[in-house]
């Protein structure tokens, strides 16, 4: 199961973000996602495979979330997310 899908268990309680993990998941982990979704292999995830990601885990409105993730992730402002820039996103955004 992904990290950002929202677990049943939280669905019409008011719950707008997924579950918190109960152990945060290792780096090694995060970057298996990463891997994952870098389709093209070149270490960096694009604008469209952003937008693919969001729409693989069946999230509304990817493309206002993948404008998000690039303004507040892309901390060199090259237009894509690295392996680094996504592990600091992700521990910022979704384990605090």
């Amino acid at each position: 199961m992904s990290p950002w899908t929202n677990h049943s268990k939280n669905l019409g309680k008011g719950c707008t973000r997924a579950a918190k993990f109960a152990t945060p998941p290792s780096e090694e982990y995060l970057i298996k996602i990463f891997n994952h979704f870098d389709t093209s292999g070149d270490g960096l995830l694009s604008r469209e495979e952003i937008k693919s990601a969001y729409n693989l885990l069946g999230k509304s409105f990817a493309g206002l979330r993948t404008w998000w993730t690039l303004l507040v992730g892309d901390e060199n402002s090259d237009g894509y997310i690295d392996q680094k820039e996504f592990i600091k996103l992700v521990k910022k955004n979704y384990l605090t």
